[in-house]
């Protein structure tokens, strides 16, 4: 790809964090320590490898998971590593944990491997085709009722469009996760397109973010998605200092979430946070696909782009709350398969919730299985339940109105705890 027009940074060309620190920096991967010190800083996927440097993280499932579109390739870029065997001792300090967490490896990895076998991981074309018609005609119908004298037919117009925006929210979801055609390098160019001009924002800052909640979700200083303040706080363990816990912001979260919330914080993505990442790191290809989105709002009006967008905002953060956000916190290293079924729930399916979440209802599946086509979730999360209750793990699922109540009540309560505390 010519360089003005690349998806993904450079590598640089000299790594200086040995002669920053001296620290040796290693990932565990099945049963061996890799020496990464030298390759944390081109790491493609950003700084998310960092994460498992740290005493007591196991990085085996989340690398054979998050990269299982390319296995020689990190087979081959694994071998370039310096190994060393772990001990058991620099592994997990309990046995108890570590026997349990060895077991679930197996069980998993099983699972995983039946899966892969029976095509479960293998994408549909036609599938993803009339996902993107559905977009397609949203758009052209919303565009269209622009042009009515009826203000009804107008407002119904901005629905639409706000519609197409938000299903091509959740395409870009699956793209982002090469799980769309299976192809890392075609997802990625389609990720950058269909993100761009559906919502105007970046591939690339999504991807990193997002791919830190996958690997540790829930957990303190990792999962992104807890780093919501001065708007929103989800827990009271996110809130360091006593007076911004105390904020009209924070104390009036359970109004101002879908309201005002999801509205500031796509603008601020949109037009600020999105358009500086693409700019510095030079992702021109990215910022084109940006700029034809606001080629669009320019030709529908900007009360019709801004109202939209603000139904679109509703639309996609009020879906992502209502899996994840209610749910514990923690700040210890835990197993792949605990933070899926444990900081994870699944919302109950039903045609309607399948469609109006884009899958996503399928949260548990999803964690686990990250590139698997989401619309497959359904059909394994038997078996996924089946290794929960093997192993004595929760396997959560709520109605929709049930995650709904208790998104909206857990604002509810950590305001009220952070206003007495």
């Amino acid at each position: 790809m010519a360089p003005n027009g690349r998806i993904l940074p450079p590598l640089p060309q000299a790594d200086p964090i040995i002669e920053l620190s001296g620290k040796v920096k290693e990932i565990l991967y099945n049963g061996y320590f890799y020496d990464v010190t030298n390759f944390v800083r081109r790491h493609p996927g950003g700084s998310i490898i960092e994460y498992y440097t740290n005493h007591g993280e196991d990085a085996t499932l989340a690398i054979q998971q998050f990269h299982q579109r390319s296995p020689k390739k990190i087979a081959a870029m694994l071998s370039s590593f310096q190994k060393r065997k772990a001990e058991e001792s620099e592994i997990v300090a309990d046995p108890e944990k570590a026997k349990r967490h060895l077991a679930l490896n197996e069980d998993f990895t099983k699972l995983y491997l039946e899966l892969e076998k029976e095509g479960y991981f293998e994408p549909s074309y036609a599938h993803n085709i009339l996902r993107l018609i559905e977009v397609i005609i949203y758009g052209f119908l919303g565009y269209f009722c622009l042009f009515s004298e009826n203000y009804l037919v107008k407002f119904l117009g901005m629905v639409l469009i706000a519609l197409a925006q938000g299903r091509s929210g959740w395409i870009q979801h699956e793209s982002g996760h090469h799980s769309l055609t299976g192809n890392p390098n075609t997802d990625r160019w389609l990720h950058a397109i269909v993100f761009g001009i559906g919502l105007g924002l970046s591939s690339t800052w999504w991807s990193r973010g997002h791919n830190r909640h996958h690997a540790m979700p829930q957990r303190l200083k990792h999962d992104v998605d807890l780093d919501t303040l001065p708007f929103i706080a989800y827990n009271t363990r996110v809130v360091e200092n006593g007076k911004q816990g105390k904020s009209f912001l924070i104390q009036n979260q359970v109004y101002l979430f879908l309201a005002i919330d999801t509205l500031l914080g796509t603008l601020a993505w949109q037009l600020y946070v999105h358009p500086k990442h693409v700019i510095k790191h030079g992702y021109y290809f990215q910022l084109f696909w940006m700029t034809m989105h606001y080629v669009i709002a320019y030709q529908i009006g900007f009360w019709p782009w801004l109202l939209s967008t603000w139904f679109m905002s509703i639309y996609l953060f009020g879906n992502f709350a209502l899996s994840h956000t209610h749910l514990p916190v923690t700040s210890e290293p835990t197993h792949w398969v605990e933070y899926s079924l444990v900081h994870t729930a699944d919302v109950k399916p039903s045609y309607f919730v399948n469609w109006f979440m884009g899958y996503l209802n399928f949260q548990i599946e999803h964690h686990l299985f990250p590139t698997m086509p989401q619309f497959r979730h359904q059909k394994i999360r038997d078996r996924v339940r089946a290794l929960a209750q093997k192993h004595n793990i929760p396997y959560i699922v709520y109605t929709f109105p049930e995650a709904v109540q208790k998104t909206f009540q857990n604002l509810k309560d950590v305001s009220h705890q952070l206003k007495s505390s």
